[in-house]
C-alpha cells in the first residue's frame, strides 16, 4: 500500500465521514468483464470437445460389439439333424473374452415365428430385448441385416448392447429370426469419457491461466506510459503549467491528455490574465499615488493659501482618475471572471434600446459640461414614446446578456466618446435592429483612430497618441474598449471601429444576436 496516497485519500474525505471506498483499477476491470466470459467460452468449448469425442469413442466402442455380433450371425448354420447352431462359438468367444471388461455377454436366440418357444442357442435367457425402433415398430420386425445399439440394465450393471437381426431359413423354407446380441459393461467408456473431461478443463484452465497472466502483464505494459507520465506530474513543481507531453501516450488515453493541457492553458490564461491585471493595478495606482504624496508634502511646506487651493485641486484631480482607473479595472477583472462575463444565455435577456437610453441619460450631465451635443435615437424611430418600457411593454431590443454587463460596456464607449470629442463637439447614440440582430452605434466628430491603429486600441492602457485632441494631452487610462470587448465576447457579441459620419470622428459598432 502506498502511505502517500492513503494520506492523501484521508485528507480529501469530508470530516465525520469515512473515506470513499476506492473504485477497482483498470486490469481488474477488464478481467472482472473477460474472466467470466472467458471461463463460459472455455467450459462450453471443454464440454463441446468431450461431447463429441465422447461420441466418437461410443462409435468405436460399439464396433467392437458388432464384430462379434457379426461373426456370430455368419457362424449360424444348419445341422445335419435339421437344427440351427453355431459352428464357431468357441473362437468367437475367446476373441469377444479377450477384451478387458467386467461384465460381457454374448447372447444368440432363435425364433421359429410358428409361435413355439424362442431358442437360446448361447447366453442368459432373461437377457433385456432391444426397444422398439420407433412407435409401434418393434426390432423383430425391422427384417434381416437390422442393427441397433441401446443402453441397458442388467443384473444391476449398466450394459453397452450391439443386436442384430438374421432371417435364416430351414430346408423347406420357412424363415427363422435370429437375434444376435453382444454386451459389455459401460464402466470403461464412462471412465474414459470422465478422464477425456478432467483432461480437457485441465488443459483449458492451464490455458485461461496463461490467458489471464498475459492480459495482466499486457495491461500493466500498456499502462507504464500512464505511469511515467503520473511520476512526471508528481515530480513537476506547482507553478509549472506547461503542457504534458503526448508523444509515447497511448491513443485512447491521448484526448483525456490532451483535454488535462487545455485545462492546464486556461489555467496558464487565468494565472497570467491575475498577473497582468496585479500589474496594471500596481502600475496605475502607484504613479497617482506618487503624485499624490509629493502634491499633499508641498502643500504642507506651503503657506500660501492659492498655492495650497491649487495644490489641492491637482491632488483632486488624481484622485478623480485613480478612482476612474479602480472602476475599471474591478469591471475589466469582473468582465474576465466567466461566472460574471457570461451570464446564462438561454435564460437572462435585457432590452439593449433601454439599457443604451439609460446610459446616455446617466452621461447627459458630463456632455452638457463640456458644451457636447448628445443626440439619441430610439430603435423604434422619432416617434417613439419613452413611457413605453416603463408601463411593462414588451422589450424593443431583446438580448441574451446582463443588463448590467451591456450597461458597462455602453457606459464605457460612451465615457471615452465625451473625452475624447473635443469641447462644443457632437456625439450621437442610436440603436437599430434587423431580423437577427440588435446594433448599437456611438459615433462622436472628435480625432477618431487611424485605421492602422484600431486593432492595438483593444489592448490594455493603450493610450493612442492618433486618438487624442490636437495640443491636447494624452488622456483616459486605455481600458474602456479592453472592457467593453472582454464583456461583449460572454454576451456572444462583436464590437468594431470605423470611421465617423462623413469620414470625420469615430464610430464605435456593438453587435448583438437579437433574442428571439
Amino acid at each position: 500500500m502506498n502511505p502517500d496516497r492513503h494520506a492523501t485519500e484521508s485528507r480529501g474525505a469530508p470530516a465525520g465521514k469515512a473515506p470513499r471506498r476506492a473504485l477497482p483499477g483498470l486490469r481488474s476491470r477488464l478481467l472482472l468483464i473477460l474472466l467470466p466470459v472467458l471461463v463460459a467460452l472455455f467450459a462450453f468449448d471443454s464440454w463441446s470437445d468431450t461431447d463429441t469425442l465422447g461420441k466418437e469413442l461410443e462409435k468405436a466402442y460399439d464396433q467392437t460389439l458388432l464384430e462379434p455380433a457379426q461373426a456370430l450371425s455368419d457362424s449360424l448354420a444348419w445341422n445335419h439333424r435339421g437344427e440351427v447352431e453355431l459352428t464357431d462359438t468357441f473362437h468367437i468367444t475367446s476373441m469377444f473374452e479377450a477384451v478387458s471388461a467386467q461384465s460381457k455377454y454374448l447372447r444368440v436366440a432363435v425364433d421359429p415365428n410358428d409361435g413355439s418357444l424362442m431358442r437360446i442357442l448361447l447366453g442368459p435367457t432373461d437377457f433385456p430385448d432391444p426397444p422398439p425402433l420407433r412407435a409401434g415398430v418393434q426390432f423383430s420386425d425391422a427384417g434381416d441385416g437390422a442393427r441397433t445399439f441401446y443402453d441397458t440394465v442388467f443384473h444391476g450393471r449398466p450394459l453397452r448392447v450391439a443386436a442384430v437381426l438374421r432371417v435364416i431359413y430351414d430346408d423347406e423354407g420357412k424363415p427363422w429370426t435370429a437375434l444376435i446380441q453382444t454386451a459389455r459393461s459401460t464402466m470403461a467408456i464412462d471412465s474414459a469419457q470422465r478422464d477425456l473431461l478432467v483432461q480437457t478443463l485441465l488443459k483449458d484452465a492451464r490455458t485461461l491461466l496463461i490467458l489471464v497472466l498475459i492480459i495482466w502483464l499486457g495491461i500493466g505494459w500498456g499502462l507504464r506510459p500512464l505511469r511515467l507520465l503520473r511520476e512526471t506530474i508528481r515530480e513537476r513543481r506547482a507553478e509549472d503549467l506547461s503542457p504534458l507531453d503526448t508523444s509515447s501516450v497511448p491513443g485512447e488515453v491521448r484526448p483525456l491528455v490532451n483535454a488535462m493541457n487545455l485545462h492546464l492553458a486556461q489555467q496558464r490564461e487565468a494565472l497570467d490574465t491575475q498577473r497582468q491585471f496585479l500589474a496594471d493595478a500596481s502600475h496605475q495606482l502607484r504613479t497617482p499615488l506618487a503624485i499624490m504624496h509629493t502634491q499633499t508634502g508641498y502643500a504642507l511646506r506651503e503657506s500660501d493659501p492659492q498655492a495650497i487651493r491649487n495644490t489641492l485641486h491637482g491632488i483632486l484631480q488624481q484622485l478623480q482618475r485613480s478612482r476612474r482607473v479602480s472602476e475599471q479595472l474591478l469591471s475589466l477583472a469582473q468582465a474576465a471572471q466567466p461566472a460574471l462575463a457570461l451570464p446564462s444565455t438561454d435564460q437572462e435577456r435585457c432590452d439593449a434600446n433601454a439599457v443604451a437610453r439609460d446610459v446616455v441619460i446617466e452621461y447627459l450631465p458630463q456632455a452638457l459640461d463640456k458644451d457636447i451635443d448628445l443626440g439619441w435615437l430610439d430603435a423604434r424611430g422619432d416617434d417613439a414614446d419613452d413611457d413605453d418600457e416603463s408601463k411593462g411593454a414588451r422589450p424593443v431590443a431583446a438580448v441574451h446578456a446582463s443588463a448590467l454587463g451591456l450597461h458597462e460596456v455602453l457606459a464605457n464607449l460612451l465615457h471615452n466618446a465625451i473625452a475624447y470629442t473635443p469641447r462644443g463637439g457632437k456625439v450621437n447614440v442610436s440603436v437599430r435592429m434587423d431580423d437577427a440582430y440588435v446594433t448599437v452605434l456611438i459615433q462622436d466628430n472628435g480625432p477618431g483612430i487611424a485605421p492602422q491603429d484600431r486593432a492595438r486600441a483593444f489592448e490594455r492602457f493603450q493610450r493612442l497618441a492618433s486618438s487624442q485632441p490636437d495640443g491636447a494631452p494624452i488622456i483616459g487610462s486605455g481600458l474602456g474598449l479592453a472592457i467593453a470587448r472582454t464583456y461583449l465576447q460572454g454576451m456572444r457579441g462583436t464590437i468594431e471601429l470605423l470611421d465617423g459620419e462623413n469620414g470625420i470622428g469615430l464610430t464605435v459598432k456593438v453587435h448583438l444576436p437579437l433574442a428571439l
